[in-house]
């Protein structure tokens, strides 16, 4: 085993550490809260960042932070995380299998995963230089005033331009979606603060679904994946919906393997609500295109 792979295997070990250690709710909040940070990292390299450096809150490469006009302070110490070592093969096109390909098919050029190597970043707190071209990010924004009806009439106006919201009266429920209409359900006397998490809820209900409509998922995964991605999105917003949150046990799940498909399913749809939301030009937040 050579240096890298000894470094790869040494950081996959501390990924499955850092896993035992998310035992009660409270570790799951703290992941998701330090997760909304990094939403564009794998969950694997979150968990490797974290357990580096858990004051981290905004990393990126030595030449990254070169093209934002900073530099890596002299003896600073670089964030361990894994890169994926990719290569180009050349293969034929799937066709339906009933009809025959023979050696001279349309071929296509198709990207593999090979391996892993260390790649390293480094946290802002070890960098200096010019500030401009730092992304702002809202922070400390929370109940029912006219910012958190901004940031909920933007997340509304956003979703709505794909999906169908409906504003209800008459109902106990917070919100729910219809998985045969496809339709969005909002108590409308919440205040806005909830509005907020319980839309992003039912929005990650939405994606999850379409991302995995197998029927023999367990309601308490649906719930648990709905619930920890409005968390996530809400605090990259700077909104801090904890106290709404519903208290999800680390026991209910059945093991470390449940938990790792789980995180990893947060992250892709934090990531792709994050992402597809970035630019829009609302006064009530600003959110930057950060490099994955």
């Amino acid at each position: 085993m050579n240096n890298n792979q000894e470094k790869v295997q040494s950081a996959l070990e501390k990924i499955e550490k850092g896993l035992a250690n998310i035992n009660t709710n409270e570790d799951w909040l703290n992941f998701l809260n330090f997760q909304s940070r990094f939403y564009n990292y794998s969950f694997g390299n979150v968990l490797l960042i974290l357990m580096q450096k858990p004051n981290a809150s905004y990393v990126k490469g030595f030449r990254a932070w070169n093209e934002l006009g900073r530099y890596v302070k002299k003896g600073s110490k670089g964030i361990a995380i894994l890169a994926p070592c990719t290569r180009k093969i050349e293969v034929f096109k799937e066709t339906d299998k009933k009809v025959f390909q023979d050696k001279e098919g349309e071929k296509e050029i198709k990207t593999i995963l090979t391996g892993f190597r260390i790649a390293y970043v480094y946290d802002i707190s070890d960098t200096d230089g010019s500030d401009e071209q730092l992304p702002v990010l809202v922070k400390g924004l929370s109940g029912n005033g006219e910012q958190e009806k901004a940031i909920y009439e933007t997340i509304y106006t956003f979703i709505s331009k794909e999906h169908t919201i409906r504003e209800v009266t008459g109902t106990a429920e917070k919100g729910s979606y219809n998985l045969e209409t496809k339709v969005i359900s909002i108590r409308s006397g919440l205040e806005y603060l909830q509005k907020i998490k319980t839309l992003l809820h039912e929005y990650a209900h939405l994606i999850d679904f379409q991302m995995h409509p197998e029927e023999d998922i367990s309601r308490n995964r649906r719930e648990l994946i709905a619930e920890s991605t409005a968390y996530v999105v809400s605090s990259y917003f700077g909104l801090d919906t904890s106290r709404y949150s519903m208290g999800y046990i680390r026991s209910w799940l059945k093991d470390d393997n449940e938990l790792k498909e789980i995180a990893e399913t947060v992250q892709k749809i934090s990531n792709t609500i994050i992402t597809n939301m970035a630019g829009l030009e609302n006064p009530a937040f600003i959110i930057s295109k950060e490099e994955k």
